[in-house]
This record gives C-alpha cells, structure tokens and sequence, in this order.
C-alpha cells in the first residue's frame, strides 16, 4: 500500500494518493515522451524558517493582499504568509477570504502572524462567468479595508500561488517609479501606472491582463477591480465552439472582462484591435516576467511555463521584452491572427 507520505512534495497539489499517483505516472510519461526537448527540473521549499538578515524588505507602505480560499494541502496558505512574514517583517498582510474558510486555528495563527482578516459571506453568484462575481467581491472587500488603513501601495494575489523572490516591494516600487503616467481624459481616475506579470497575460487575447497578480497604488488596484458584477447568464457550450480570437475576447469572460470594464470606467472606447490593446499596456501598465517575481503556482500542472509561442499562437505571453518594445513603439504583429477559427 502506498504511502501518502512517499508523494507529498508532487505538483500539482493533490487532494488525495490518487490524485498525486496521477501526477506522477503523467510527469513520468511526459519525460519518457517527449523528443527532442531539453527538460529542466526547479525545486523550491515547501516551508521557509529562517532568512538571512540581508535579505530582508523592511518596506512598510506596502500591503501584500491574498484572496481567496485558504489551501489547507501542504498548509499552503499558511506557509506562503509565514515565509512573507519572514521575508517582509513590516509589510502590512491581509487575507481577503470567505466566513466558511476560518476556524479557531486560522484566527490564532492570524493573529500570531499579524494577518489582517477580511471576512466576506459566501454567496454562490447566479450570474457571471464561474467565480469572476466572486474575484471582484474579494478584491473590493480587502482593498477598501487597506485604504481605510491608509497604506499607499498593494499587492493584490492569490491564496494559492506564491512569490520566493527577495525584496519584491522595493523592486515593484523602483520599477513603478521609474515610468510616469499620465492622464488621458478627465473621465480618467488612474493615478499611476499598474505592474502587472507576464504570466496569464496573453499577446493575442484583446485587453486579456492576467488577473493573478496586481501591484499599484493602492486607489489604482481597487479602481481596476471596482466593476460592478457581471450580470450575465453564461452557457459553457458558447465556450467549446470554435471561433476567432477576436470573437472569444468580445464574450469579454475572467480577464478580459476585469479589464474592458476598468477601461470604459477610466473613459477609454474600445475598440477591440491590436493597436488600441497595445496602447492600453504601452500608456497604462507595466508587464513584469513571472519568472523575474520566482512565480509558483501550484495547481492543474507541473509545467513551470505552462505557455510557450512556439507551441501555439493563442498562448504566446506578453514578456517584459515585448511590452518594452510597445511602449517603444518597435513592436511587429499580425492583426489577422485575431481573425483565424481556433
């Protein structure tokens, strides 16, 4: 009988032996299948206990915000916010999660960690694509509690993901400092630019920022989660069609629909083409490499880069490199891509 314990470091996470003996006869066959491919492999501590004086982010007007449902495999939640305890001892953190997530052992560990808890009422929503409702009622709630906490940056991110990098506050700070904004109508109520990663934020997907990680201003990070709620009824048969791009960005669902509607809050017309997308990053945002961050997220896949542009168009990430040749206008596309049936 196999143990548990022989397969607890497998990714992805796994709710059970058999999920994880999944994983691992997939990562086997994966290694064994695939030709001529150079495989690497990437190792990272399940928990971190200590950290060298020098290594430290004293940053303090930074908050780092988690939302979500608390990950209880691998006591994930709760590691990633004792390894940014350790790693930002002043850095105010708070978990934006659901009433039915906390227990007694979660508020003294809350409260031993100086975690800031933002209880929100579950509420299955009736309408909206999947948990998008539920994206936009975490954010709002944790961000509103951090303005009235007056802290001037945050970061907005994921109870199941995690970022290993050393001094992350003071990069994202310098890097924001470094590119101005400015204003682009008086409907417009952006202070500052957005840093946002390259993971989930996709080329050819029409206004698609990844939704995972957001770091501003905090009046910026809760003016881009601000919308109202989807009212929409969507069908998952309307997904499985094959169809353009183009088409696919227009049902405006997940990431695409967080942007567009921060876009026409901001007084921006869309106008669902390459050039306006690319403006909207070029003037309004900052694109970050996931691996620059030492992003890890693990659920659904093994893969350490999940999306490559030689494996397929529609994957293709907007790197730093790309978004540095936007905002320098030297970036070379094809407008017809949005137009091919996938």
């Amino acid at each position: 009988m196999f143990k548990l314990e022989l397969f607890k470091n497998n990714v992805p996470l796994s709710n059970n032996i058999y999920q994880k003996i999944s994983s691992l006869f997939s990562w086997i066959y994966i290694r064994i299948s695939k030709q001529n491919l150079y495989v690497t492999e990437r190792y990272r501590p399940i928990l971190i206990n200590k950290i060298n004086e020098n290594l430290l982010d004293k940053t303090s007007d930074v908050a780092i915000m988690l939302r979500g449902q608390i990950v209880k495999i691998d006591n994930f939640t709760k590691n990633t916010i004792r390894m940014y305890r350790l790693k930002f001892p002043n850095a105010p953190i708070y978990l934006s999660t659901w009433d039915y997530c906390m227990d007694s052992d979660f508020f003294l560990f809350a409260k031993k960690n100086n975690v800031n808890l933002v209880l929100t009422k579950f509420k299955k929503p009736i309408s909206g694509y999947k948990n998008d409702n539920l994206q936009i009622i975490l954010n709002e709630r944790g961000l509103e509690s951090i303005i009235k906490d007056k802290i001037k940056y945050s970061i907005s991110t994921r109870t199941d993901q995690r970022f290993y990098i050393d001094k992350i506050l003071i990069y994202l700070k310098n890097i924001l400092s470094v590119h101005n904004y400015k204003k682009k109508s008086i409907y417009d109520n952006q202070i500052n630019r957005l840093i946002a990663m390259s993971f989930d934020t996709f080329f050819y997907r029409l206004y698609g920022l990844g939704d995972q990680f957001l770091f501003g201003l905090t009046k910026d990070v809760l003016n881009y989660w601000s919308s109202e709620k989807d009212s929409r009824i969507f069908c998952e048969e309307d997904f499985k069609k094959s169809m353009s791009l183009r088409c696919l960005a227009k049902l405006r669902h997940s990431e695409v629909y967080f942007m567009t509607e921060f876009l026409k809050r901001n007084g921006h017309n869309i106008s669902w083409d390459l050039r306006d997308y690319f403006e909207v990053l070029k003037e309004r945002f900052i694109i970050l490499d996931s691996q620059s961050l030492d992003f890890f997220w693990p659920k659904y896949s093994f893969f350490e880069e999940r999306f490559k542009d030689w494996e397929d168009i529609r994957f293709k990430e907007v790197s730093h490199l790309d978004w540095l040749l936007i905002k320098n206008d030297k970036i070379e596309y094809d407008e017809k891509v949005l137009d091919l049936i996938f």
